[in-house]
């Protein structure tokens, strides 16, 4: 058999290499399995079939493969470890990022906390607000007022209603003037005022802040102002007044509600601003919220009575959902947000709705939701809540 050089044995070439090198390059060096017997007969001196050669390229075929697709998982495994430590770098960057921006959040507020309670004392020096010992009530009836949906800034002219801050004050004015009427007529001895949120207008939708006169720091400024002279004078005819506050969904910092944080709203300055400017009348409590700042639980003449603004309830489910969220059984729950008149008992529940100052304005009227102006204030004694008055505006 005639040999050439690439079918002979290097050197410094292994038998076991010499084997590889011909059984992986059998077709290259144009040789048949058994030309490659034959060499390994002549160098080895060792008898081998045609099949043990082809069964040992076999293997080495598989081998190879097996070893590429172990280097191959080992890449993806070191792949997915960078990605992974990629995802937890920019967690870590973003929490980094949403902490810095709640401290920055916080150090604004209480900035902002400060600056308002200089400035309430600075008008306490030029505007005082008087004050006078009421007289004391000879039952023991309390009532619950219910302040929502103010909307204070946004101007209203449509043929169903008109309002602006003219009308606001006015309206105001009327919503003292009955409290007063319909609690002296009970005989009420203690007063709960609520506000149930969206005192002002803010800048929820573009329509709204079209229709603002004034902007959000402003409305704030004036409402605040407003619901301490209404509690300083309330305070005057009543034996004690508690004043609660919840949050709304205009007076959100942001105006998307998909980017707002419940901690961010400017109805946190009303109390701060009304605690401050009444701090020196001794019968009213600006009363802090214990489970939320959202929700208003208050003890009425022994009866648990819940308050919310309603934008994250429903009228139908808002007993079954508050009673489990809190363990606890209210005779009532009292919300705003959905403008109109509205009363309803649900397994001895008696949920109420409250409707709004403003009235309809043109976003109210385009979608065809007409009410009428009006708030509520609800008279109870011992035995739970014995009536409501509808206060028309």
């Amino acid at each position: 058999m005639s040999i050439i050089s690439p079918h002979l044995r290097q050197q410094n070439e292994s038998l076991e290499q010499y084997k590889e090198r011909l059984v992986m390059n059998k077709e290259s060096y144009g040789l048949y399995w058994s030309d490659i017997a034959q060499l390994w007969l002549d160098h080895t001196g060792e008898r081998k079939s045609d099949d043990y050669f082809r069964k040992f390229r076999k293997r080495l075929v598989k081998d190879e493969k097996q070893q590429h697709k172990q280097v191959s998982l080992k890449f993806d495994d070191v792949e997915d470890k960078i990605i992974q430590f990629q995802k937890e770098k920019y967690k870590i960057q973003d929490q980094k990022r949403e902490y810095r921006n709640l401290i920055r959040n916080d150090a604004r507020f209480e900035h902002l906390k400060e600056e308002i309670i200089k400035a309430v004392h600075e008008v306490a020096k030029l505007k005082p607000i008087n004050w006078n010992q009421p007289v004391k009530a000879t039952g023991d009836k309390e009532a619950v007022v219910l302040f929502s949906d103010w909307h204070y800034g946004i101007v209203s002219d449509n043929y169903f209603n008109k309002f602006n801050p003219d009308i606001f004050h006015e309206r105001i004015k009327t919503l003292a003037h009955k409290t007063i009427e319909y609690g002296k007529l009970h005989d009420v001895k203690t007063l709960h005022v609520f506000n149930l949120g969206d005192i002002v207008s803010g800048n929820l939708h573009v329509s709204v802040r079209v229709q603002n006169s004034e902007d959000i720091i402003s409305q704030v400024k004036v409402v605040s102002e407003t619901i301490s002279e209404v509690l300083a004078k309330l305070s005057t005819e009543f034996e004690e007044v508690k004043f609660y506050s919840v949050r709304g969904n205009h007076d959100r910092v942001t105006a998307n509600k998909h980017d707002a944080i419940s901690k961010e709203s400017f109805a946190d300055i009303v109390p701060w601003y009304v605690k401050a400017r009444t701090c020196h009348i001794p019968n009213l409590q600006v009363i802090d919220n214990t489970f939320d700042d959202e929700m208003i639980v208050a003890d009425v003449a022994g009866h648990t009575v819940i308050g919310v603004h309603g934008h994250k309830d429903r009228v139908s489910e808002v007993a079954q959902n508050l009673t489990v969220m809190l363990k606890m059984f209210p005779v009532a729950i009292c919300m705003g947000h959905y403008h109109h008149n509205w009363e309803k008992e649900f397994n001895g529940i008696d949920v109420i709705v409250n409707p709004s100052l403003s009235g309809t304005d043109e976003y109210a009227r385009d979608i065809r939701k007409v009410s009428k102006p009006a708030q509520k204030i609800l008279i109870f004694d011992e035995t739970g809540q014995i009536c409501t008055y509808k206060i028309l505006l």
